[in-house]
Formats: C-alpha cells, structure tokens, sequence
C-alpha cells in the first residue's frame, strides 16, 4: 500500500476554526519511497482564509437619482484547513523531518521501500475531548471537598503564629540548602518530580522545561538565562602557521622546543630474539588529553541552585565536556577525583585533574609479540621521540611503539596507552639507533613504553618478561612465579628525547573571534594540559590593550557600552624551558554569543493524579 487518507476534520488556531471540506483528502507515495532505506514523512496542517462565491449585486451610487450598477463581491468568506505532506531524508533509522512555525502535525507516516509501514497520530496536537474536560472538572471538585476546607483555614492558622510571637526570618540562602535537601531526600526515596504533591526545578538541565514551546525564549544553563541574539561556533586555530613561538604536532599547539636526549639505559652487551616470545592478539586502548572548559562574560552571574550540583547526581565530564561524543558514566561522581569547577561572577572553569581521559578512547589490535621496558619518570616532561637498537632484521614485519601507564604492581597497562605510533620496516636502522617520533606526550610519574611485533630486539644482557594478551596489567591476582620472573629481567637498549622549550614565557596569537553586532560572552571548550608549576591563559584585545580573561576585575566586554564584533585573541603560556602547557586545537570549540534583551521560560505540563474509582 502506498496511498493513504485523512478525514474531513476541523483546525482550531488562534481562536479560528478552519475546514477541510466534507471529503476524505488523501495522497500518494509511489514516487517518494525510498530506494533501501526508510523515510518519515509529516502530514501537516495550515489555515487560511478566502473569498468565494462571487456574485454580482446591484450597489446605489446615487442617491438622488437612486442609480445602482452591479458590483461582483464575494457572498462566503471561507476558512480553509489546507492539507500537505513534509517529507523527511532516507536512512536506515530515520528521524522526523523538521516543521516551520505555524504548521501542525497530524500524523507521522513511515515509508519503506515496499510502501507505508506505519501511520502514527500525534495525539499532542488533538483537540482534547468534553469527556476529557469532564474528568478534569470532577478531579478538581474532589480536591475542593477534601482540600477546600483545610485551605481556607489557613488565614486564621497564620494569624495564630504571628499572634505567638514566631517572627522568626530565614535567608535565601538557607532556604535555598533547605529546599536542595528535600529535593534530594525525595529524589532517593523514588518521588518523581511529575508528583502533584512537589517538584523542583533548578533549572540545570532541560528535563522541566519546554524549550520547543512558540513562546520559549530562553537559554538553560545552570539557571534561566537570556537567550543570544546572535551566537557564532569556530575551532581554535593559530594566526600564523609560521609562528617562531609555537609548535604544531597532529593538531596539538606547544610553545616553541626542540627535541633534547634525556634519558638513556646504558651500553648494549647482549642480545635476544624476540620470535623466542609467544604470539598473541592484544588490544592497545589509548586515552585521549583531558578537556578544560573555560566561560566569560557578563552574563555568567553564579546561581544559588548550582549547589545542587554537588548532590552527586550528575556526572560533570559528560555534562560540561561534552562535544559531540556519547559518554558512558560508569559511576555518578561529579565532584569526584576526576572533575573540579570554579564558578566565580564572569567566568567559569571547568578541569578535569587527568592529563589523560577514558572519557574519549580510541582501540588498535595488534597481533604479535609484546615487550616492555618501565622506569621510574622523576620530573614532569614531554616525550617527543624514542631512541631504539635493533642488531638484526627480518624481512618483513613493523613494529608497533607506545607509551602507557603503569599499574600500582609495576606493570604496563596497555589498557591505558596516551601515545602510540607505528615504525615500518624500512625505517628501521640495523646496528644503530633508530629514533621513532612521537606525538609528544606528557609524562608524570611511573611510564612503560611497550614494543609489539617487533622482528628482533637488542637488550643489556636479555629481555624483560613479555605481558601476554591475557594477563591484565590492572588485575590484582597473578602468578608469584611471574613476579620473580620479572624481577630477574634486564633492561631494553633504549634513549628518551623530551622537548626543551626555548623559552619560559610564549605567546602564540589565535584566529581572531568575530560575531555580526558584537561579541558579550566567550565558551572555550578545548583539551589541555596544563603541569603543576605552569600557567596557560588566554587574552583578549580591545582598542590596542590586551585583557587576561581570568581578571574580570580589569575588564569585561561590553564595558564602557563598547561590544567590539572583532576580538583579537592569543594563549599565553608560562612555565620553562622544561615543561610547558599544550593545547589540543583539533579537540577544540570557541562559542562566541551575545545574549538577547527579552526572556520567556516555559515548564513543561506537571502530570496529576489519576481520579479515583467511582462507585454507584
């Protein structure tokens, strides 16, 4: 079947009825479905209005003489319900195609490439029936019965405490903690918020709000807040590719450096083959640089409710990191380890303590032979290269080099990776150090570099215990007999190259932020790293004056009445010529907004309670 029909029916808009007719509309699809996949179509509504039956009438132009001439003019003015279809893309799940404002959805149709699978009415936009209004009506007289009376005392009952002297006052402020633990006490005891007897909305997520309502005009955001006028999305970028004070490696900005030995195992005496080790298939799961988040502008003003965020209801890394990707909270704990916030008038910040997250994961398998080298990381650093010895070579093969966490048991954890690479084999050097680049990656504390499928590997004498694909660096079980096997192992011939950064102090000036009609708040949203010990802020320019973002006491935009539409922006890193803070500008996003003048909330319809049976 390709065909479907719609009875004749009545609009009811804006205090007008409109007609379809007295006959069944209907409309064919045989040239609409799709080729494989599926289809949502809308049947929609609209109302307008027209002049039929014309006639002519016989109109008096003169008085006196009492002359008339025929005039055509309409004899019905007709409210017309006109009917037509919007018809969604194809694909293998899809999604309802979007209606402009002033149309009304009947139905949604569900076209396969065999005809219509499924017709589903949008009851939302029904015309509620009188039997409806009828139950609402006896709902509220039972509750006038019960409740009338109770209500009405409540005037003397008032009187009565303030005749006893009860003029005690309470704060916003504990009010506010008071009513935060009642919400949460009722939030664990399973009282829904849709209960007709409470509900609370903090207004930090949308789940209450309307949003999609014609007269919602506002913004949710950790409160109710003006909506933009004008907002503008970009990726952070540098200025200038040629920037002697930075770097770009893979998408990831550093102040200027240069590759520096910094670590070497000692002298190669031995030998050993790495086809003596087991073949296995081993997943290498590498983390990915933590975001911070970073909002300024006036109209960040520091809401009573956001203390319900410490609830331990939400989880903050898929709520203030999020940018596009779907997290999976394995745990709620907002204010956890993991996540700290600074909420402060005008700015903003979000940190995630992490360098490196399993928020957002990426997972190479690799088949082959594992071994890995451990030494104890003494001072905060980057990693830029890795210096490896290969005293023979086979034919084919390469050779698959990472770093990786270590477990609390000295072992690597491969689960844990935060900087991988492949050396091919015609890149390797026999009898000589062959240097394998890396994205540079930050090191603190205990790291691992691990070696899979390599042909053969020299060692100071031997090598270290391979980890088989099956034993988890993470477990808290394994073998006493590994153990000692590990502790009799050698070290791997190896050399470690940091970055040396030329200067303590570098400024990298950014892609300038613009917005049409000016610019009153900035959303910065971008991996970073930033050591202990080091600094990274961002500055803005207005007139020829540069303003840190973090000291909102000096300048906030749109001060003086000036809302500049060109904001020239920059980083400024701080730090020496050891360490340094990055910035990862392909995971990046810059929201640039202008809030508007007028706001409208609207709360989505609370649920109530169903009435009781009636007997008799």
């Amino acid at each position: 079947m390709t065909q479907i029909s719609v009875d004749a029916g009545r609009l009811y808009s804006a205090g007008k009825v409109y007609s379809s007719g007295t006959t069944a509309w209907s409309k064919d699809f045989i040239t609409q479905l799709p080729v494989a996949g599926k289809k949502i179509v809308a049947v929609v509504t609209w109302g307008s209005e027209a002049d039929t039956d014309v006639r002519p009438r016989q109109f008096l132009v003169n008085a006196e003489t009492r002359q008339a001439e025929p005039q055509a003019v309409p004899l019905v003015h007709a409210r017309v319900a006109n009917l037509n279809v919007v018809i969604g893309t194809e694909a293998p799940d899809p999604t309802a195609p979007l209606v402009d404002v002033g149309y009304t959805i009947i139905a949604l149709v569900t076209l396969s490439p065999t005809g219509v699978d499924l017709v589903k009415m949008v009851t939302d936009n029904q015309l509620p029936t009188m039997q409806g209004h009828e139950d609402r009506i006896v709902d509220l007289e039972e509750f006038e019965v019960t409740a009338g009376l109770q209500m009405k005392t409540l005037g003397s009952d008032i009187a009565a405490l303030k005749a006893a002297g009860s003029k005690a006052e309470v704060d916003q402020a504990t009010m506010g903690r008071t009513l935060t633990r009642l919400a949460v006490l009722e939030s664990k005891n399973g009282v829904v918020y849709t209960a007709i007897d409470s509900s609370a909305n903090f207004f930090l997520d949308t789940t209450k709000s309307l949003l999609t309502d014609p007269l919602s005009h506002v913004k949710v955001e950790e409160g109710i807040r003006f909506p933009h006028a004008a907002e503008g999305l970009s990726a952070l970028q540098i200025f200038n590719p040629l920037d002697v004070n930075a770097k770009i490696k893979n998408g990831v900005l550093f102040p200027a450096y240069t590759r520096e030995a910094w670590l070497q195992s000692g002298s190669i005496n031995g030998e050993l083959q790495v086809a003596a080790y087991s073949v296995s298939s081993f997943d290498m799961v590498q983390k990915q640089i933590a975001r911070q988040r970073i909002r300024y502008g006036g109209e960040f003003i520091v809401c009573t409710n956001s203390l319900f965020w410490q609830t331990g209801q939400y989880d903050g890394g898929s709520r203030f990191f999020r940018a596009g990707e779907t997290y999976e909270v394995e745990a709620i704990a907002w204010d956890g380890p993991g996540h700290g916030w600074v909420r402060l008038r005008q700015i903003w910040i979000d940190t995630y303590f992490e360098t490196y997250w399993d928020k957002v994961v990426t997972t190479q398998t690799v088949t082959g032979t594992q071994i890995a080298e451990t030494w104890l990381q003494g001072q905060n650093m980057w990693l830029d290269a890795v210096g490896i010895w290969f005293t023979r070579l086979a034919a084919v093969g390469s050779a698959h080099i990472g770093i990786c966490e270590v477990s609390d048991y000295g072992l690597p954890n491969i689960k844990a990776m935060i900087g991988t690479t492949t050396l091919l084999r015609e890149n390797m050097v026999q009898n000589a150090e062959t240097v394998v680049p890396l994205q540079p990656v930050f090191l603190a504390g205990r790291q691992a570099v691990c070696a899979g499928r390599s042909p053969r590997r020299p060692t100071t004498g031997s090598l270290p215990f391979p980890v088989k694909g099956s034993l988890r660096a993470r477990s808290s079980t394994f073998s006493t007999a590994l153990m000692r096997r590990a502790m009799r192992s050698r070290t791997c011939g190896m050399r470690l190259y940091r970055c040396k950064f030329n200067q303590a102090r570098a400024t990298v000036t950014l892609t300038p932020l613009q917005l049409s009609g000016g610019i009153r708040a900035i959303d910065l949203l971008a991996g970073m790293v930033v050591p202990d010990g080091t600094t990274l802020s961002f500055e803005i320019q207005v007139g020829s004056t540069w303003y840190n973002l973090f000291e909102t006491e000096k300048y906030m935009l749109g001060q003086g009445g000036t809302i500049p539409p060109l904001l020239p922006l920059r980083a400024v890193f701080n730090g020496s010529v050891d360490c340094q803070p990055a910035i990862n500008l392909a995971d990046s996003s810059v929201f640039v907004s202008r809030p508007d003048i007028y706001a409208q909330h609207v709360t989505k319809t609370r649920g109530r309670l169903q009435p009781r049976p009636r007997s008799g």
